[in-house]
């Protein structure tokens, strides 16, 4: 049921980064489809469900973003495997039986924006333009980080999407 949680979430995200927000609000470089690949792995932990969901998804971002079929797919895969390194070497512990405070929200939503840096070091060509240590594009990535993270806390039922391993 989670994944398919997601998939709509993608969806809804994928209508507002590519023509909400870039046509309403001249967002050119929000990272907002970017953020749910990562923002998962990060929320629910780097399970194998979820990092093939977040291959599909990066697959259908590449079509619809006309890049080179593996532009997205490999530093998908290289932030995937940083992300459980990093929650290994730092023994995180999920516990899914009450929603994220506001505290730990925003540092699942920090923690997203950094890793969104090292997927942008992993992805060299394309349509990507990240200006590193731009403190409006990394404050925009952070707050639309934080917003998917209220989403997830508000959309998914701890006990039910989060009991199989």
């Amino acid at each position: 049921m989670a994944e398919i949680k997601l998939f709509i979430i993608f969806l809804i995200v994928l209508v507002l980064d590519g023509f909400v927000l870039s046509a309403f609000f001249g967002l050119r470089n929000s990272s907002l489809s970017l953020l749910l690949l990562v923002v998962p792995l990060l929320y629910m932990g780097p399970k194998i469900q979820f990092v093939a969901c977040g291959l599909f998804f990066s697959v259908i971002l590449e079509m619809s973003k006309g890049i080179g079929l593996g532009g997205l797919v490999l530093p998908f895969l290289f932030t995937s495997v940083a992300i459980y390194l990093t929650q290994r070497f730092l023994d995180i512990q999920y516990t899914y039986d009450a929603r994220f405070g506001l505290g730990k929200s925003v540092l699942i939503a920090l923690m997203s924006a950094v890793f969104i840096y090292v997927f942008s070091f992993f992805y060299k060509q394309g349509g990507l333009n990240i200006e590193y240590f731009n403190p409006v594009i990394g404050l925009t990535m952070v707050l639309e980080a934080l917003a998917l993270v209220l989403l997830f806390n508000i959309v998914f039922d701890k006990k039910s999407d989060y009991a199989r391993i």
